[in-house]
């Protein structure tokens, strides 16, 4: 999941949400060309305006307007604001099979974890041996927060809409965002955000990071790389027939017992 969302003293602010490796990066690059009206690329990355970020709140009060905000942050954790100025929340979703995937390549590339193996990962997401919340305990908070607060201004944009059909999804994000264009407009919005054009961007190292995020990634011998292959069905590559059991046993049980709405789309 991902979200963007609009500063605090302006109501002019988007805010972009999701759990890490569900497509945060794409989005972000979708919602800033609609924002600025521009096929062009922001040439400073999304964390130089994320609320986490070291110096992060910081860089965000000399953001100019509109401002578009992103974190991977719960929502227990989101600043109070964000409710009370009902500010506009992009949350993105991935399937939880390829998100998983995609952030085992996460811990190998850009984490510096070259040796920890995919079946590693795994077993720590199935035992909650890990740091943050699981992708389907971030789907549970989202699903809680919506019946809490039914009126507040929240587009969902699943990862898969946005790859199979891009432009009717990239008009429905303009049309939340009160973003009025041509048809011709929001096909090039799609052209210039392929996963082909925004790896060859990174490739070519056009993008601007903050200090502090170089100096974490050399220092565990990492890399900045955050957009690898952004396929639908990659997971069938990755998880063995038994994993792909229990993985499905698991996220049955918590669309069950936790009612939650959401679809995913595999492949």
């Amino acid at each position: 999941m991902c979200f963007l969302f609009i500063s605090s003293h302006c109501h002019n602010v988007t805010f972009l949400r999701s759990k890490p490796l569900a497509g945060t990066h794409w989005l972000w690059e979708v919602t800033q060309m609609l924002i600025r009206r521009t096929v062009k690329f922001d040439k400073r990355a999304k964390e130089y305006t994320m609320l986490e970020a070291v110096q992060g709140l910081e860089r965000l009060e000399l953001e100019p307007s509109p401002r578009i905000l992103n974190s991977h942050n719960v929502v227990a954790h989101l600043p109070k604001e964000i409710i009370t100025k009902k500010t506009k929340i992009i949350h993105v979703i991935r399937n939880p099979k390829d998100a998983l995937v995609s952030w085992f390549w996460h811990c190998q590339i850009t984490d510096g974890l070259k040796d920890v193996k995919f079946a590693d990962i795994f077993e720590a997401v199935l035992s909650d041996n890990i740091s943050l919340p699981s992708h389907l305990d971030y789907l549970c908070q989202w699903s809680e927060f919506e019946q809490n607060h039914p009126d507040h201004p929240i587009k969902h944009i699943y990862f898969e809409d946005m790859k199979k059909q891009p432009v009717k999804t990239i008009k429905e994000l303009a049309t939340f965002l009160n973003v009025q264009e041509s048809e011709t407009f929001f096909e090039q919005v799609a052209e210039a955000c392929s996963f082909e054009n925004m790896k060859t961007f990174e490739e070519n190292k056009e993008k601007m990071y903050p200090e502090e995020v170089r100096a974490v990634i050399d220092k565990i011998n990492g890399e900045l790389k955050y957009i690898r292959k952004g396929e639908i069905g990659d997971w069938k590559n990755h998880f063995t027939v038994a994993q792909n059991e229990r993985f499905e046993g698991r996220i049955a049980t918590f669309l069950k017992n936790k009612d939650l709405k959401f679809t995913f789309v595999y492949e």
